[in-house]
């Protein structure tokens, strides 16, 4: 599981040593579509492509691991390796990733991106007449899973008046049941721990629960599910990773016309590479908005801030003199400075409004 501490590790990481260089690598183990030989035979290409340029005690750990220590139970692989500055992380992934290998001074975040965003942390509340469970989930895979009971619901046979009482009574603890397994939920949704919370189980139990919920708790629910409260967290796991993916989809593309028409009324919005290097290593980006195939080289002076986009840029700093840096690709460096500054992220596929408006942007603080 990637937490929050190893994101940083490796967002705030750089190879200081003379020829060091990190190894990244994302590997598709999906045994939907690969089997163990063929993803396998894919990192072997992916490793000896870059036979030269990464160490080769990189490359072998990374082969190593694969072959002896991966536990075949994810659909996605990012590794990192830098043995000589004692940098390594393996993290398996529920959702899949598409092959790539990288070499450089840092680890390449950018393919992380999407996953970052869409599989993000959200919670999958169960509820009956009885209680609830709550699971969390991030990245596809079970945080955790916490459950609540209330009073036993027994259904009587006896009819007339007798029937009616117990049907109001039934009603009553159905009622205290739903009321305290919202609160527990809300409690979770106020304090930050589930941005995003799906509701499962009858229709007439959802409504009931819906309806109890805080205001604050109604504002996170994204969607609703068809489930038992005694599904296994695997069946939850499953039926919301599909449903999460189908509403980002949806957010995504309400997402990029709000960036462009806050930036064409010219509100706080950035378009293009320039003015969102600027806004974001200023601090005034909330928001960063990529196409998931953007990449530009860039420069970036560590003296004045300065950050340059033209290819034809000398070696020198325009405003201060200074040797400039090299980003290779500017867009792994929007990545990592999102997540040191805890930008919210959101990586976007095939959008021909946001790849014509320069690919990338950022809604901005001011």
């Amino acid at each position: 599981m990637i937490d929050q501490a190893a994101l940083q590790e490796l967002a705030g990481f750089q190879a200081t040593q003379k020829n060091a260089r990190v190894l990244s690598v994302y590997l598709n183990v999906d045994p939907r579509t690969r089997t163990t030989d063929e993803y396998r035979l894919a990192l072997r290409h992916l490793l000896e492509s870059v036979q030269g340029q990464a160490a080769t005690h990189d490359r072998a750990r990374i082969e190593t691991y694969v072959d002896k220590e991966y536990d075949r139970h994810s659909r996605g692989l990012a590794l990192f390796s830098e043995a000589g500055e004692g940098l390594w992380h393996a993290f398996s992934l529920m959702v899949p990733v598409h092959d790539t290998v990288f070499v450089g001074l840092r680890p390449y975040l950018k393919p992380l991106g999407d996953v970052l965003d869409t599989f993000a942390r959200y919670g999958v509340a169960l509820v009956d007449k009885e209680g609830a469970h709550l699971f969390v989930f991030h990245l596809g895979i079970l945080e955790s899973a916490t459950g609540i009971a209330g009073e036993d619901i027994k259904r009587h046979k006896q009819g007339g008046w007798a029937s009616s009482r117990y049907q109001r009574h039934e009603d009553a603890a159905a009622y205290r049941n739903l009321k305290e397994a919202s609160e527990m939920i809300g409690e979770f949704v106020r304090e930050g721990q589930v941005r995003r919370l799906i509701l499962g189980g009858t229709d007439a139990n959802v409504a009931h629960f819906a309806a109890l919920l805080s205001k604050i708790a109604q504002q996170a629910v994204v969607g609703t599910i068809s489930a038992d409260v005694t599904a296994s967290p695997t069946e939850v796991g499953e039926m919301s990773l599909s449903l999460i993916h189908e509403i980002a989809t949806e957010r995504k593309v309400v997402l990029v016309e709000q960036l462009i028409t806050t930036a064409t009324k010219g509100g706080p919005a950035a378009l293009g590479l320039s003015n969102t290097l600027v806004a974001v290593l200023a601090g005034r980006a909330y928001h960063l908005v990529m196409d998931d195939e953007f990449s530009a080289q860039a420069d970036r002076c560590d003296h004045c801030g300065y950050v340059g986009t033209d290819e034809a840029t000398s070696e020198a700093c325009p405003l201060c003199g200074t040797t400039l840096r090299i980003l290779p690709d500017a867009a792994d460096s929007l990545v990592r400075w999102a997540i040191e500054q805890d930008i919210e992220l959101t990586v976007v596929s095939n959008n021909p409004n946001l790849q014509a408006a320069g690919s990338v942007g950022a809604l901005l603080r001011y």
